[in-house]
């Protein structure tokens, strides 16, 4: 158990940094709250929705639906238990 939380939390610092990539300077790793709505909280838009998500594929070969994205895993924890549930 305390490997698959390790592994989760590494998710979640690997997704934050990613975000803060395809932000291109906006954000900042420590501003993010990982448990908070990406849309909501203004961390993505649609285009950088996109961009993260084609990032994830790139990294992790998962591939989310921008559907999925807004209605499903809309935080960066949602997304990483995702990814580690298809890894």
């Amino acid at each position: 158990m305390a490997a698959s939380s390790a592994a989760a939390e590494d998710l979640v610092e690997a997704l934050c940094a990613l975000l803060v990539e395809v932000s291109e300077g906006k954000l900042q790793a420590r501003d993010v709250d990982p448990a908070a709505n990406l849309f909501d909280f203004g961390y993505v838009d649609s285009l950088s929705g996109v961009m993260f998500l084609a990032r994830i594929e790139e990294q992790w070969g998962v591939h989310i639906e921008d559907f999925d994205l807004v209605e499903r895993l809309s935080s960066i924890e949602a997304v990483a238990a995702h990814l580690a549930a298809s890894l």
